[in-house]
């Protein structure tokens, strides 16, 4: 045997090694995908189940927040008006609560007797 039908023999071999470890690692891999695509399938389903019942939550969300931006928009213009209508009598509130004082301050003088200034003193009495 020669050198060079060695060499073939050797690299014959070498390459039917490359090709066995090859075929190995291809059919792990086509396991691991095949693994995969069940847990794809299994996932697609449940998401298939779930996604009617999901929709329905997000319709029942969206009706809450509709009805509740509705509430809010009332509140709102509810809260416009009152501003409005404060603003309105605030005016003649002052005015009302500066007549109720000023009477208040007349009454309390006019039973104690007051001025607003020092007590009157009483009038002497002249030595006959």
């Amino acid at each position: 045997m020669s050198l060079l039908n060695f060499l073939y023999l050797a690299a014959g071999l070498a390459v039917l090694a490359v090709a066995l470890f090859l075929c190995i690692a291809l059919h792990r891999l086509a396991r691991a995908l095949a693994a995969l695509e069940e847990t794809l399938m299994t996932t697609d389903e449940a998401i298939q189940e779930v996604t009617p019942e999901l929709r329905g939550s997000l319709g029942s969300a969206n009706d809450i927040a509709a009805a509740v931006n509705v509430g809010l928009r009332a509140a709102g213009e509810g809260a416009n008006r009152l501003t409005d209508v404060v603003a309105r009598s605030l005016g003649p509130t002052q005015s009302t609560l500066y007549g109720v004082r000023v009477g208040a301050r007349s009454l309390l003088r006019s039973f104690t007797g007051l001025d607003g200034a020092a007590p009157p003193e009483p009038p002497k009495q002249m030595d006959r």
